[in-house]
C-alpha cells in the first residue's frame, strides 16, 4: 500500500488505530491526544450546529507511560518506525520525539506533556486513573478523559502564539464554570497552573516562576531564539540542568535541519546550517543591543528633563 493511495484523514485514523495495536501487543499503557482522539465536545460544529467537523490532523500523537517509553520504541523500531528528532532535539521543552513511516507518516511520542510539572510518571497514573475509550479506525483506543483534554489542548494552544486559538475557545471561552472548575483543579493536581494560565491570558499572575519566561516566549508568538533560550536556561530544574541547556543552545539542530531540507544532510548542509544560525544570532544580539541602549538613552533623557523641571 502506497501512502498517497488513501486519503490524509483515513490514514492519520490508520495510523492511530495501528499505534494502539502495537502498545497493546507490547504491554504498553498509551493514551492517544488531540486530532481525531479529541471527545466530540471538543470539535468544531456544523452550521447547523448539530455536527462535529473532524480535526484536519497529519500525524498522531501518543502520550506513553514514562516506564514503557523504552518499551514502546523498540515495538515501534520492529514495526518500520524511524526516529527523525530525539526528545531534547524535538522541541524547547524536551517532552516528544518525532517519528516516521513510509506508509502512516509521522507520529510524536510523548514522554510527558508540556505544562505539566509533577513527576512524569505520577502525572501518567493521574491521567490513567479516568481514561476513556474511543473507536478510531476499528480499533477501541485509550485517551484522556474529556477535562483532561480540555487540559491538555489548552496547554496545546499556550504554545501557539494564538491567543485565540478555536481549541482555546472550544476548550475553554465556550466550557461552563463547572468544566473550567474541573480543569482548574486538574492543573493543580498535576501542577500546571502556569501553563493553564498561559492559555487562558492569566500569564503575569506567575511572574516570578522559574517557568514564566518560556511560557511568555510561545503564548506570545516572540520568535526571538536569543529570547527563547534565555528562557529555557531559566526554566531549567537546577544548575546543572541549567547548563545543560545552555551547551545545547551552541549546537545546530540537525534533526530540524534534516526535516526542513527533506534529505540525509551532508556536511555542506551542515556548515550551511551553523553559518545561518551563527547569523540570525548575531542579527538578534544586535538588535536586543540596540534596544537596550535606546532604553537607556530615552530614561537618562527623561530623568534629565524631570530634574530640570524641578
Amino acid at each position: 500500500m502506497e501512502k498517497s493511495s488513501i486519503s490524509t484523514g483515513d490514514r492519520v485514523l490508520l495510523t492511530h488505530g495501528i499505534l494502539q495495536r502495537t502498545a497493546d501487543d507490547a504491554g504498553v499503557d498509551i493514551l492517544l491526544i488531540k486530532g481525531p482522539a479529541l471527545d466530540p465536545d471538543l470539535l468544531q460544529l456544523t452550521e447547523d450546529g448539530q455536527h462535529t467537523i473532524p480535526r484536519r490532523s497529519t500525524d498522531a500523537d501518543v502520550l506513553v507511560r514514562p516506564s514503557h517509553l523504552e518499551r514502546f520504541q523498540r515495538a515501534l523500531d520492529t514495526n518500520d518506525w524511524r526516529m527523525t528528532a530525539d526528545f531534547i532535539a524535538g522541541s524547547a521543552f524536551g517532552h516528544a520525539a518525532n517519528y516516521w513511516h513510509e506508509v502512516l507518516g509521522y507520529c510524536d511520542v510523548h514522554r510527558r506533556f508540556p505544562g505539566i510539572e509533577i513527576n512524569s510518571e505520577r502525572a501518567f497514573d493521574i491521567l490513567w486513573a479516568d481514561h476513556q475509550e474511543v473507536q478510531l479506525a476499528h480499533v477501541t483506543c485509550n485517551t484522556p478523559a474529556l477535562t483532561a483534554q480540555r487540559l491538555i489542548i489548552l496547554m496545546h494552544t499556550a504554545r501557539s502564539g494564538w491567543p485565540d486559538h478555536p481549541d482555546r475557545v472550544r476548550a475553554w471561552d465556550d466550557a461552563s464554570e463547572a468544566d473550567r472548575d474541573a480543569v482548574r483543579a486538574l492543573a493543580t493536581r498535576l501542577d500546571a497552573k502556569v501553563a493553564l494560565a498561559a492559555a487562558t491570558g492569566h500569564l503575569e499572575d506567575y511572574r516570578s516562576d522559574r517557568n514564566y519566561d518560556l511560557w511568555r516566549q510561545f503564548s506570545t508568538g516572540d520568535t526571538s531564539r536569543w529570547h527563547e533560550w534565555r528562557a529555557r536556561i531559566r526554566a531549567a530544574d537546577n544548575p546543572v540542568e541549567a547548563f545543560k541547556v545552555a551547551i545545547r543552545s551552541l549546537r545546530l539542530n540537525q534533526a530540524h535541519l534534516r526535516m526542513d531540507l527533506g534529505h540525509d544532510l551532508t556536511r555542506a548542509d551542515v556548515l550551511r546550517g551553523y553559518r545561518d544560525r551563527t547569523l540570525r544570532a548575531l542579527q538578534e544580539l544586535a538588535a536586543v543591543t540596540h534596544r537596550a541602549i535606546h532604553e537607556h538613552l530615552s530614561r537618562s533623557t527623561q530623568g534629565a528633563a524631570h530634574r530640570s523641571r524641578r
